[in-house]
């Protein structure tokens, strides 16, 4: 489906077999095969109530690969369904509906008890639909739990759950879904993160789990559909394990709009000229130095400083503590080009790479650095401190 209008999309209905016929017994005798095709047109709404991605046209179409699953349960015809495939030359849908129970009456008759879903071209490879089941007990299921893209497009085409829950003369197909068109700033460069999104969904919360690779920039892009009717406040969402805020007010989501949310990261960075003016030792006092709400503390009667660039650590009982007065610590980055000696061992929470010494664990109003004897970091470029 090539997606840029999803609201009340209008699908007119013209069954081209006779009005009258008994249907086939189907080969797996699941009921009695009932050849359809459908005349398809689709009509858009006032472009204020429009949910759009392309912000130019305006416009949603059918393609090639698109299919129409009806299902309904008719006082003769007894419980039906079948899975339309749409013709991209004709700009039908055509296809077999099968019911349980032998059928002589007219197609509008049987359509009048009917329910009915777009199935997006390539919707199987999502996982988001599914059709369960075969002949007239086949049955569509949502997984909502599987609700994440890349894209804001790919998202609103395989999400939104475009559905007609009755039948007049033909089908008026409405979105279920909002979309939440999500950016995400201040992550590291081209870096693959996790994501996490949970909203109240009875009767358990859905969580919608995905993985995103972030731009030379530190930007991650993704979109998740959710239900209608559910409410911004009420719902999380961590991206490579930090938690982004979504708004502190009530925000309901209505069913066929698209709500773009932008975020940023909340950081400190400590560059090279600020890291280069902190002259502390252990000697209480001297031993602290505070910039943009974080602290950092020198302690230990062997000897601790941190001055000209570079933290030193006479002994074991040596260390240093990072406090922040403006939000929880989640992760510290010590950036260097020097040396690092003494840390044959990590400490706990810790991790010694090229060029850089993390700190990543639950957040924390106070992280220390602590050594297990002399030791180093030299020529430090700057220190960034991630924050919720």
């Amino acid at each position: 489906m090539k997606t840029k209008n999803i609201f009340k999309t209008l699908v007119l209905a013209a069954v081209l077999v006779s009005a009258c016929g008994k249907n086939e017994i189907a080969d797996d005798f699941k009921g009695y095969a009932l050849p359809v095709t459908i005349n398809v047109s689709r009509q858009g709404d006032e472009p204020a109530t429009r949910a759009t991605y392309n912000e130019s046209t305006k416009k949603l179409s059918f393609t090639a690969g698109d299919k129409l699953f009806v299902t309904g349960n008719h006082a003769e015809a007894g419980v039906f369904a079948g899975t339309l495939d749409y013709d991209a030359v004709s700009g039908k849908f055509s296809g077999t509906v099968t019911t349980k129970n032998e059928y002589t009456g007219t197609i509008d008759a049987l359509m009048a008890s009917a329910y009915a879903v777009l199935l997006p071209a390539g919707y199987e490879s999502y996982g988001f639909n599914s059709i369960v089941g075969n002949g007239y007990e086949a049955t569509i299921r949502h997984y909502l739990h599987k609700a994440f893209a890349l894209t804001k497009a790919a998202a609103v085409e395989q999400f939104s759950v475009e559905r007609a829950l009755s039948y007049s003369s033909g089908f008026a197909l409405a979105p279920m879904n909002a979309i939440l068109n999500f950016t995400i700033n201040g992550l590291g460069a081209s870096t693959e993160v996790d994501v996490s999104f949970s909203y109240p969904n009875y009767p358990d919360p859905t969580v919608i789990s995905g993985k995103v690779t972030t731009d030379g920039d530190g930007t991650a892009t993704f979109a998740i559909g959710i239900i209608y009717d559910n409410n911004l406040k009420d719902c999380t969402l961590t991206v490579g394990g930090l938690p982004i805020t979504l708004t502190s007010s009530s925000k309901m989501v209505e069913a066929g709009h698209i709500y773009n949310i932008s975020r940023s990261v909340k950081k400190v960075i400590w560059n090279s000229s600020k890291v280069a003016g902190i002259d502390i030792n252990e000697y209480p006092g001297d031993n602290s130095f505070e910039s943009e709400g974080i602290t950092v503390a020198a302690f230990g009667d062997s000897g601790a400083n941190f001055t000209d660039s570079k933290m030193s650590f006479g002994g074991s009982d040596s260390y240093f503590t990072f406090t922040s007065s403006v939000g929880n610590i989640k992760k510290i980055e010590i950036n260097y080009t020097g040396d690092v000696f003494g840390y044959e061992e990590e400490p706990v929470g810790w991790s010694l790479g090229v060029g850089t010494f993390t700190w990543e664990g639950d957040s924390a109003t106070s992280v220390t650095l602590p050594s297990s004897g002399y030791a180093s970091i030299e020529g430090i470029t700057s220190i960034v401190f991630t924050l919720q």
